[in-house]
């Protein structure tokens, strides 16, 4: 057993546990939790779009109703866990102003601090205006991970981290490209790891989509921007809406008819032509399917457009886009700055590690092109050395000079609202 693995556990031990984060890092740690007969109470999340719900068998309260829920229980009995990627800090804040501080607390980051992300599938069957694969010609290697190799990376993963437990098996890619993503998924589970899947969703073939989700994947995350054709086909380029809405249909036919506890998130990309009409037809259809849906200011990725726009170098393609976000990138960067991280630190070169389709390694998971690799092959570097190459990246010094990690966790919410608020809605259908 790994000393951090036993210094948890024996926090853990005896105490009614309560889950801060009802994403995928607090998924993967109910998982942990069950596998370990401990006594879990809830989950709690300030995100609106989870509360309420109930994802993996727990309630998710919000900060505000907690108090009263843990009420009847001694205070010296219960341990509030903090399972968040990113933002911690802003979490411990929370506690303190909802008076929960004098609940005792541990941050899960401070005992497994490395969270771990698998490209299965470097590709994409669309081609979104903010995403990396929609920039023609790119270079980048569209492959597919073998099924060989990701069980030699999963074996990697619990040597580098015995206490891993959640993957996401998707960055740039579509994962439900894969062949094989079914037996992924399976294979992961038998190391008790939590799965997290990303998908367009616009596959005529639901077979595809149907083979892995019997696998009961802990977290689904549905992207889209629109309700109407005109709106979506705007920012999703190549794919279909009415067949994305029919396969939501689907899915939720199939997680009733399997018993599967698979949490759906819609996830919205809120631009100009869709925050109006189209936003609440999804969110309608989002709550007759009982599914969860976040929205998130539409943003430019990947990195290395966001230098080019900072560097004065233009694009077409950046500029068309531009003309269609709530929050431009100069107004993203100006409100997220408002909250800056401390001095030098990033929590994406940090605590993440992204693992490519091709097996190589990228400083984080913001950049797309493969000049800022810290290794050429995960299987042949040590985690140390790893770490070592990301904190000598030259890349690193200028996008938190520049507050790009902020820009790209979004920080400051209601700065970007404001800034989205002074724009004219052009929603379309």
């Amino acid at each position: 057993m790994s000393d951090s693995k036993s210094r948890l556990d024996n926090l853990l031990k005896g105490k009614k546990i309560i889950i801060w984060g009802a994403r995928m890092v607090g998924q993967g740690f109910s998982r942990y939790c069950s596998s370990n007969n401990l006594d879990t109470l809830c989950f709690i999340d300030s995100d609106p779009s989870l509360q309420n719900q109930t994802i993996k068998g727990l309630k998710v309260f919000s900060p505000n109703d907690v108090g009263r829920f843990i009420s009847s229980f001694p205070k010296e009995e219960l341990l509030i866990v903090i399972a968040v990627s990113i933002k911690s800090s802003e979490i411990i804040s929370t506690l303190k102003n909802f008076s929960l501080d004098h609940l005792e607390f541990i941050t899960y980051s401070d005992y497994s601090n490395i969270f771990f992300t698998i490209d299965v599938v470097g590709a994409c069957n669309l081609r979104c205006a903010s995403c990396a694969h929609s920039i023609p010609d790119h270079g980048v290697p569209m492959n597919i991970m073998s099924f060989e190799n990701v069980k030699k990376v999963l074996n990697k993963i619990k040597n580098d981290a015995p206490l891993c437990t959640h993957v996401a098996l998707y960055s740039w890619g579509e994962p439900f490209l894969h062949p094989k993503l079914d037996q992924i998924i399976e294979l992961f589970h038998q190391s008790n790891i939590a799965v997290a899947l990303s998908t367009n969703l616009s596959h005529e073939n639901f077979d595809k989509i149907l083979k892995p989700l019997k696998k009961n994947p802990e977290n689904l995350k549905v992207s889209l921007s629109g309700y109407y054709d005109q709106a979506y086909d705007n920012t999703h380029s190549g794919g279909d809406i009415t067949l994305v809405k029919s396969n939501l249909y689907k899915l939720r036919y199939f997680i009733d008819k399997y018993k599967l506890s698979t949490h759906v998130d819609i996830n919205y990309h809120l631009y100009r032509d869709n925050n109006g009409k189209n936003l609440e037809k999804m969110q309608n259809l989002a709550d007759e399917l009982n599914f969860g849906l976040s929205t998130v200011h539409a943003l430019v990725m990947p990195l290395e457009r966001v230098f080019n726009h900072c560097d004065g170098v233009s694009d077409r393609q950046t500029e068309d886009l531009s003309k269609n976000l709530l929050v431009t990138i100069d107004e993203g960067i100006q409100a997220s700055s408002e909250k800056p991280l401390p001095q030098g630190v990033c929590p994406f070169r940090e605590n993440q590690l992204n693992i490519n389709a091709d097996l190589t390694v990228p400083v984080c998971c913001l950049v797309f092109n493969r000049n800022h690799l810290v290794s050429n092959n995960y299987l042949d570097t040590s985690l140390q050395d790893i770490n070592l190459n990301k904190s000598n990246s030259d890349i690193c010094s200028k996008c938190m000079k520049l507050k790009l990690p902020e820009y790209n966790m979004g920080f400051n919410k209601e700065g970007w609202k404001s800034f989205a608020m002074q724009k004219t809605s052009s929603d379309v259908s």
